[in-house]
């Protein structure tokens, strides 16, 4: 998976804003949500994601749940593409 190439991110203090231009939607993340970002940048799949916040949260069981939600709602966005 992917970013797509008309987005643009910007990290801030509060999380990171996700700029996508051919629309001009705008999605602002918390700190979770930018380190997702972060991972699917390293090309990161979702288990490998779910072991790397897992360390994070622990005892969260649904955590890979999370992601995978998270990132249904950037694939309908189009701020990624792939799998």
């Amino acid at each position: 998976m992917n970013f797509a190439e008309h987005v643009k991110i910007r990290n801030e203090k509060f999380g990171t804003v996700i700029f996508e231009t051919l629309t001009e939607k705008i999605f602002i993340t918390n700190e979770t949500g930018t380190r997702i970002l972060e991972l699917i940048g390293q090309g990161r799949d979702l288990p490998q994601m779910a072991e790397e916040l897992q360390k994070i949260y622990i005892g969260d069981k649904e955590i890979e749940k999370d992601i995978a939600d998270f990132i249904d709602c950037l694939k309908e966005n189009n701020f990624i593409s792939g799998k």
